[in-house]
């Protein structure tokens, strides 16, 4: 924009010349890139697109493959309701699909060993499994696991939640629930036809603990 100063008495320059800065101030701390990083720099809004769109309208996402996953799930829960989900070991079967039965056999401090049976079920043959794992808590926010004993011969990974708001400077109303796991099987029939269960397992699994986050959180709030 070019200014005629012939229209503006000497004594209004310095006004005029004020309020430009002003307005040059105002417009470039809106759209710089600093400001926009700052904007939406929440754990969801850092993921790639098709992901975010995913997680908002409520799905699971699901990456990798032949036993490298990582997992993610938005719940409109709180922190603390989610974290009750992932650590309630004795009452896994209540909510988890495929899960027959879970106890808790050690607490020690931040650290647990809990066993798990699992039973699946397809159209031609039903397989039950036995796991025993070692986890270690970090509250809130970081939960890692591994097999110590059973039915797979390698199984490791880890939890992580993480608060997310609905906008800037709002207070979190939901939780990112991040699953990441590698998993290889002992001895079956097919890796590939483990591998395609494994994951159809995971995509429910994700989901039911939404869903029960959910529902504790609720029942808090009551």
């Amino acid at each position: 924009m070019t200014l005629n100063w012939k229209f503006y008495p000497r004594k209004y320059r310095l006004l005029v010349l004020a309020c430009l800065s002003a307005i040059a101030l105002v417009t470039s701390t809106i759209f710089s890139p600093v400001a926009t990083a700052k904007l939406f720099d929440g754990p969801v809004d850092k993921l790639p697109t098709l992901e975010r769109v995913s997680l908002r309208e409520g799905k699971v996402t699901l990456l990798g493959k032949e036993g490298n996953y990582t997992c993610r799930i938005l719940a409109k829960s709180s922190m603390n309701a989610a974290w009750q989900v992932l650590t309630d070991y004795n009452n896994f079967a209540q909510f988890l699909p495929g899960v027959a039965s879970s106890e808790l056999l050690e607490s020690n401090g931040n650290n647990r060993v809990f066993e798990q049976i699992n039973k699946i079920k397809t159209l031609v043959f039903s397989i039950e499994s036995r796991i025993k794992i070692a986890s270690i808590e970090s509250y809130p926010q970081k939960i890692t696991f591994k097999a110590i004993d059973g039915d797979l011969k390698t199984l490791n990974g880890k939890w992580i939640l993480e608060p997310v708001s609905d906008y800037p400077s709002a207070p979190p109303d939901k939780v990112l629930i991040t699953h990441q796991v590698m998993v290889k099987p002992a001895k079956t029939p097919s890796d590939s036809l483990f591998y395609g269960i494994y994951e159809d397992r995971l995509e429910e699994t994700l989901t039911a603990i939404k869903q029960e986050a959910e529902k504790r959180f609720i029942q808090a709030q009551n």
